[in-house]
């Protein structure tokens, strides 16, 4: 798992969370996935216009009978060398849970 864990500067929630790594990847479901064109996937987000949610516990991926809360929405994308990277602009709620309690980001998939 990556850690989310406070900004060591400030001790705030970080505005830039590591998504994917570059090139081949599994995920822990048995699915593979390729990220060999990284900026055109940023060039698809900016185009899109909308903003890309993060909950907690995979609740989006879960059927709800209910509303799901987002602890934040991705707001831009960039291409590292290690990967690609968003710039999340969090809740209230969850930037006091970072700040608070390092936690964990789920490692869906492994390079």
């Amino acid at each position: 798992m990556s850690r989310i864990a406070p900004d060591a500067k400030t001790g705030t929630a970080p505005e830039w969370v590591h998504l994917f790594p570059l090139g081949k990847m599994d995920g822990r479901d048995g699915r593979k996935f390729t990220l060999s064109d990284p900026h055109n996937l940023v060039a698809l987000f900016n185009a899109g216009g909308v903003d890309l949610p993060i909950d907690y516990e995979h609740q989006s991926d879960k059927p709800s009978a209910g509303p799901i809360p987002a602890a934040g929405w991705v707001k831009e994308l960039r291409v590292e060398s290690d990967g690609l990277w968003g710039r999340v602009e969090w809740t209230a709620t969850a930037s006091q849970m970072i700040a608070g309690i390092p936690l964990y980001q789920p490692q869906l998939f492994a390079p």
